[in-house]
Order: C-alpha cells, then sequence, then structure tokens
C-alpha cells in the first residue's frame, strides 16, 4: 500500500467526508460526557481531540513520528515532494468544518488534528536527526517507545526454558497477521530453518500457522514485542514503527519486509539507514509509467533461484554474518534506553492539564 502522508491516510479512513469526521467526533464526544475524564490521552486519533478539545478537556497526544511531520512525502520519504499525488481529496475542509460546528479554531494542517495540550512522539532524538523538523508547537517532546505488551504472555519464561543456543536465534514477528499472506509467512519461516536457525514465531492475531516439523520452531500468537527481541540474535519484522524502534532499543540487527509505504520508510529511516538490519525488499516509482513498483527479495544478494524459500535463507544468512549491523543496533540501544529514564507520564498529565487551565 502506497500512503504518501497522513492526509492520504485520513482520507482512506473517511475522514476526507465532514459526515464522517462528525459522526466520529460526535460519538467520543458522547464518551467523554459519559466519563468525565480529568484528561484525555489520545493515541493518532483525529476525533478523540476535537471532541476533549470541545469538552475543555486537558489531551495528552502520543504518536509516531511521521504522524506529525507536515511534508507532503512524510510517508514516502524516497520520492521527491513534487512527485507526490493525492488520489483522494484533502482531508483538511472536512476537519475545518466539524470544528467550527463546536466553534473551534480550524486546524491549518492535518497534523494539527493531532495536537495536544502536551504532544509526546514515541522515539528519541537521536533517531530524528536527519529528518524534517518536527512542527514549532509548545510542549511538543520525545518519550523514548512505546511496546503495548500482553498481560497473559508467558513469552519469556517459556524462550528461557528452549535453551536454544546463541548465535542463530531468530524471532519472527510480521505484525497482527492480517496483512501478509500464509504463503509469505511461511517462506520466512522455512528460509530462516533452512539458514540453521533456531526460530520462534509470534503469529499475531491469525491464530496458529506456520511449520510444526521442526524442533527448531516454536510458535506463540499474539506475546507482544520484547520477549522475542530480547531473545533474538536478528529479528524478521514488518516494519511497523514501535516493532522497528523496538528492535534498535534491545540492540538487535533485524530485517523487514515491509507491506505498506509507512513501514518502509520505518526500516530505510531507522534501520537500513543507521546500518542496523536490512529491507528485504523496497518500492521505486516507475519513472515512465509514474506507478510504484516494488524490488525483488533481496536484490542485492547475488541468488539466481527465485524461491523466496531460498532467497529468504540467503537474506537470513547474510544478515547473520555481517556483525556491524548489530553492532549498530547496539549503540542506538542506548540512546533510546536513555530517553525512557526520566519519563513519567504523571507528569504529562500533570502539564497537560496546567496548560489547559492557562488556556
Amino acid at each position: 500500500m502506497s500512503i504518501a502522508n497522513l492526509d492520504v491516510c485520513f482520507a482512506i479512513a473517511g475522514y476526507a467526508r465532514a459526515a464522517r469526521v462528525c459522526e466520529d467526533t460526535a460519538h467520543d464526544f458522547r464518551m467523554m460526557q459519559e466519563l468525565r475524564p480529568a484528561a484525555v490521552f489520545v493515541d493518532m486519533q483525529p476525533t478523540a481531540v476535537l471532541a476533549a478539545r470541545a469538552l475543555g478537556l486537558p489531551v495528552i497526544s502520543t504518536g509516531d513520528s511521521d504522524f506529525f511531520r507536515e511534508t507532503q512525502n512524510s510517508w514516502m520519504p524516497w520520492i521527491p515532494e513534487g512527485e507526490v499525488r493525492n488520489p483522494y481529496p484533502s482531508c483538511l475542509p472536512a476537519f475545518g468544518e466539524a470544528y467550527r460546528q463546536y466553534s473551534l479554531r480550524p486546524p491549518r494542517t492535518i497534523s494539527e488534528t493531532l495536537r495536544g495540550d502536551v504532544t509526546l512522539i514515541a522515539s528519541a532524538a537521536e533517531l530524528e536527526r536527519s529528518q524534517p523538523p518536527l512542527p514549532s508547537w509548545e510542549a511538543i517532546k520525545y518519550m523514548g517507545l512505546v511496546a503495548w505488551e500482553p498481560p497473559w504472555s508467558t513469552a519469556t519464561e517459556e524462550l528461557a526454558e528452549w535453551n536454544a543456543p546463541a548465535g542463530k536465534r531468530v524471532f519472527i514477528t510480521l505484525g497482527h497477521g492480517g496483512k501478509n499472506t500464509e504463503g509469505q509467512l511461511q517462506s520466512v519461516i522455512d528460509g530462516s530453518l533452512d539458514a540453521g536457525a533456531h526460530v520462534f514465531l509470534s503469529t499475531g492475531f491469525r491464530g496458529e500457522t506456520g511449520s510444526q516439523n521442526s524442533d527448531r520452531l516454536r510458535v506463540g500468537e499474539f506475546v507482544g514485542i520484547r520477549a522475542g527481541t530480547d531473545w533474538a540474535d536478528l529479528v524478521i519484522a514488518h516494519g511497523g514503527y514501535s516493532t522497528v524502534l523496538n528492535c534498535l532499543r534491545s540492540g538487535k540487527a533485524s530485517i523487514h519486509l515491509p507491506f505498506m509505504s509507512e513501514q518502509e520508510a520505518n526500516a530505510r529511516i531507522f534501520v537500513e539507514d543507521n546500518g542496523a538490519g536490512l529491507l528485504a525488499r523496497r518500492t521505486s516509482l516507475d519513472s515512465t509509467t509514474r506507478h510504484f513498483v516494488q524490488s525483488d527479495l533481496f536484490p542485492e544478494l547475488p541468488v539466481e533461484d527465485e524461491d523466496p524459500r531460498v532467497r529468504w535463507a540467503a537474506g537470513v544468512d547474510h544478515a547473520l554474518s555481517l556483525k556491524s549491523l548489530q553492532l549498530s543496533a547496539r549503540r542506538l540501544a542506548g540512546y533510546l534506553q536513555a530517553a525512557e529514564c526520566d519519563f513519567t507520564f504523571e507528569a504529562q498529565i500533570e502539564e497537560a492539564v496546567a496548560r489547559n487551565d492557562r488556556g
């Protein structure tokens, strides 16, 4: 999926239509009226920001850094801004109409629909140095990483009991399981096993899957991210924002197989550009047709066989042989772990309430 920026993303969600924006805002408004919260914490949900503003409630807003950047190519930075085409109407007029219905000043940019009294970027400044600047809002700051860890997961204990030898441990997680096909996942699993790895697979919400005929394979469903990244020598993932940054936080090299442009951007910017991992495939813009085209798997490797299983085995071997990948990931881990040291949500809530009272 090729999505150039947040405006396109919101349009796909239906927010180019004022009726949809107003309907979702009214739902959030009614919920907040019923719950009467002291403050509202928002994770990349613009209608909840609007509803909270209409009720005069303090807002703590958090999100991925590319949700707040205002360049036209923020989700596909390898495409020049002048080449960006939006196949949908902009969402800004629809949000403007909704804001006016609640007697509020309309947002000037799409990113501003996510602005809080305190706005928290789930990243660290060191990782963002090469990126366009964030908006010059008051109280916008880096908070370190967010990792959603299910309380029911026993993956850490199970991996400790497995006693898989270090050196070729591969953790595979391709997100919630809804974007990749069974065949794509199977090629990753089989290629990793062919490379001699011990494999821990997280299937997300798709349930049990994968080869069960190897004593070098363990399968879990939605097990979170940190148990696997802490255990592994190499992570194979989909380029999801939190997954990418948690790979780096654990100091582990990674290979990313993106299924949409934002995931490819995460892998290019945070992993590949920092020398901490590999991108299994990439997209480019065809200069003649103006269509996006996708490369083969690991096009840089001298593998003539087109079988995805064979190419994945070569890619895993290659990544595990490059000690520089893990060294770079370990260097970045220090910055990410340091960003978490002095951060507390209690302090952010207090600041948001104080700012809301003043404003």
